[in-house]
């Protein structure tokens, strides 16, 4: 290798330091795969591919390969540089990497245990239901459609659609212990689709809506707002 304070004539194995420079020039302005970092760096880079290499030599290697490990010093680092950010090359240019952003991405979903607190409390809320409204739920349930469990349960059709109502204004005010309950949190199409996909929608909406609901209890509980009108609700 070149000794601490090598003047550029001096020869290592066969070329000079200015020669070393030359080669590590070209390799920085022509190795297409440098445009991630600017001129300067991408010499250092190329630079040190060069001596790199040389150090591994025997004796005087092509010029032509000299030149090579240049831009192979360059490419390596870019390809380095990309998986940093979750990227890499491939034949129509640069694609994203798909194990980096579930890595690294916040997630975005509801946390691990919230479907253990929900089904804990949905049997907790039950157990303290009238239970006349437990009938009323537990007809709904089953049957899936408004009319049908209205004439299982023996009710006329409108009565049986308050009582559903009443058990669900009952549910809520249990469901956020004494707190204001939110508002009913779908538009209840009766007798439309499968019972458990309408289910699984409201709690999605639920889960989403969270941290708004939480910010408005925060600004109701210091009497800065008033409860939103509850425009559009079903039963």
């Amino acid at each position: 290798m070149p000794r601490p304070g090598a003047r550029l004539q001096e020869a290592w194995l066969g070329y000079t330091l200015h020669e070393l420079g030359q080669i590590a020039r070209r390799a920085t302005v022509y190795c297409r795969w440098g445009d991630r970092f600017p001129l300067p760096e991408r010499f250092e880079i190329a630079w040190a591919g060069v001596i790199d290499y040389l150090a591994g030599c025997d004796s005087a290697p092509d010029s032509f390969e000299v030149y090579k490990a240049g831009m192979r010093a360059i490419g390596r680092a870019s390809d380095r540089e990309l998986r940093e950010h979750g990227a890499a090359r491939g034949d129509g240019g640069l694609v994203a990497m798909p194990r980096f952003g579930i890595y690294w991405l916040p997630k975005t979903g509801p946390a691990a245990d919230t479907r253990v607190v929900e089904r804990v409390a949905l049997w907790q809320i039950w157990e303290v239901l009238r239970p006349l409204h437990q009938m009323a739920l537990l007809a709904l349930a089953a049957h899936g459609d408004y009319a049908a469990a209205a004439q299982a349960a023996g009710y006329p059709y409108t009565s049986f659609t308050s009582l559903v109502s009443d058990a669900r204004a009952e549910f809520l005010a249990l469901w956020h212990e004494g707190e204001a309950p939110s508002r009913i949190w779908a538009a209840d199409r009766h007798g439309e689709g499968d019972i458990e996909d309408r289910v699984r929608r409201v709690l999605a909406a639920r889960r989403r809506a969270g941290p708004a609901i939480q910010r408005h209890h925060d600004h109701a509980a210091g009497g800065t707002a008033e409860l939103p009108a509850a425009g559009g609700e079903g039963r």
